[in-house]
């Protein structure tokens, strides 16, 4: 399980979620830079896709490894942020299009473990957006259903599981515990003959009341912080195969098994919930 190697036979499904309401105005403070919270996943994102459209490149052009959905949700809706509709586009696609680029000063690990910032120009193919609340729930029934049609697809059914990714800096709008929790439930059941999908609930905050919690085991949550217990609740249970990258990422060791899921996630603890899928895709020729 979770072994199979991703070639344009066998490609690989990633979703991407933004939580696009209006508290995602709010501001975050990183090394030199201002940005806010919808600013900042919009640099993250971007630098994801450029690194998978690098990973697709090959002497004679690009390769159909990826198939990626980005999904926006706010106010009452639910909708693409990539195409005219809310589906799969392949990375062959997104790498012939032109796309605006901007200046950012990203984080990278240093030697030490430390991040130093390096200003760098990504690729905006999520643009910045606040506005209206948080429909959680009905994002994970449009992306179940997705999700279920990409696995369902008889050249998919032996691909690695779909990766998908929730980011989110408050609790949503339209359901309680329980109906986010069974929703989550339906979206972790989907999945081709090489497991389930992976289901990662990434919280990005610029509060420092509670220290990051990054790929956490059951009893690193503390009991007093409910939305942390939401969102693992809701997050997939990491497969064994990535505890290597996931042990790379963390700032302590604990023992498995890890929960997909950050709670209070700075840019740097973004940038490493997002690249732990790609990075852990084994890529075959």
């Amino acid at each position: 399980m979770y072994t199979q190697e991703i070639t344009r036979r066998h490609r690989a499904a990633i979703v991407i979620a933004i939580d696009q309401s209006s508290s995602m105005s709010g501001r975050i403070t990183t090394g030199n830079s201002d940005l806010s919270k919808a600013e900042v996943v919009s640099m993250v994102t971007g630098r994801l896709i450029d690194e998978l459209i690098m990973r697709a490149h090959r002497d004679n052009g690009y390769r159909h490894y990826y198939d990626i959905a980005l999904v926006g949700y706010s106010k009452d809706s639910v909708y693409t942020l990539l195409g005219d509709e809310l589906a799969f586009y392949p990375i062959t696609t997104l790498a012939g299009q032109r796309v605006r680029r901007a200046p950012y000063m990203l984080p990278y690990n240093t030697i030490n473990r430390g991040m130093s910032p390096i200003l760098e120009e990504v690729s905006m193919w999520v643009e910045p957006s606040a506005q209206g609340s948080t429909p959680m729930y009905k994002m994970i029934n449009c992306v179940t259903d997705l999700v279920k049609g990409w696995c369902d697809r008889e050249e998919n059914k032996e691909s690695f599981p779909p990766l998908v990714f929730n980011i989110t800096d408050g609790e949503a709008s339209d359901a309680d515990y329980d109906m986010l929790r069974s929703a989550a439930a339906r979206l972790k059941k989907t999945g081709t003959r090489d497991g389930n999908t992976i289901f990662a609930n990434v919280h990005i905050t610029s509060e420092i009341n509670h220290a990051p919690i990054l790929f956490p085991n059951m009893h690193e949550v503390p009991l007093s912080i409910r939305h942390a217990h939401l969102l693992m609740d809701m997050s997939s249970i990491m497969p064994e195969q990535l505890h290597s990258y996931i042990c790379e990422c963390r700032y302590n060791y604990a023992a498995p098994p890890y929960m997909a899921m950050s709670y209070n996630a700075s840019m740097s603890e973004l940038i490493a919930m997002l690249n732990i899928g790609s990075r852990s895709l084994v890529m075959g020729l």
